[in-house]
């Protein structure tokens, strides 16, 4: 009796550890806590690829070269997946004209950062989303390319990195308006204690290496 009341206990004390246990839920390695897995987002996650970056370039290229090696190109997504995407995201995109790629994960504070592509008809656009309380969440828009004319394109890159070395991301971001416009630059922090981007004006910045990437398809008229 003794013996049977240890065991009932033990797994009462357990139970609440295996409910916070990982799962694999994307290639490469991606985990998720089980409560987003039993809202099938674990089968959103499973289209992203893991990536470990330390300085990575974001930006749109519509141009596909077999040679190439562009790590957002991605995996087309399902009706399903993209009817996960938020609403208002979809509707301010127009995505139901483009079609919305799955490319990597990266690692956040405590949880996978997800960036999608969207190729669409007038408009290129690379976003990051978050899971949180089993639904995704825009966070950022990091890249796009909108060429009005040939060879005068919107454009905006990002730059993700750790500029302070505090093991946490920034972000970097360059925009302009067309190919004569002068250029902006963002800087921006994740706040640990609500994992959104926040502007910043307290980092160094190696601004030497923040370039546009140059489109061969900037004379590209979408």
């Amino acid at each position: 009796m003794t013996r049977l009341l240890y065991v009932l206990s033990l797994f009462v004390l357990l139970t609440p550890l295996m409910a916070q246990s990982p799962v694999d839920v994307g290639r490469g390695g991606m985990q998720t806590p089980l409560p987003e897995a039993s809202t099938g987002m674990d089968e959103f996650a499973t289209l992203f690829d893991e990536s470990n970056v330390g300085f990575l370039h974001v930006y749109v290229d519509p141009a596909v070269d077999p040679l190439e090696t562009y790590l957002l190109r991605g995996t087309e997504m399902g009706e399903a997946e993209v009817g996960q995407l938020p609403n208002e995201f979809l509707e301010g995109l127009g995505a139901r004209q483009g079609k919305m790629y799955a490319t990597i994960a990266v690692k956040g504070i405590e949880e996978n950062l997800y960036l999608t592509r969207f190729d669409g008809p007038g408009r290129d656009q690379i976003d990051m989303f978050a899971i949180r309380d089993g639904k995704l969440v825009h966070l950022k828009t990091l890249a796009y390319l909108n060429c009005a004319e040939p060879g005068n394109c919107a454009q905006l890159d990002s730059y993700i990195t750790d500029l302070n070395l505090d093991t946490t991301f920034d972000l970097v971001q360059i925009s302009r308006d067309g190919a004569d416009s002068d250029e902006s630059r963002n800087v921006y922090t994740m706040l640990r204690q609500n994992r959104t981007w926040v502007e910043t004006n307290e980092l160094e910045v190696p601004w030497e290496g923040i370039t546009f990437y140059q489109h061969p398809s900037a004379n590209r008229n979408h």
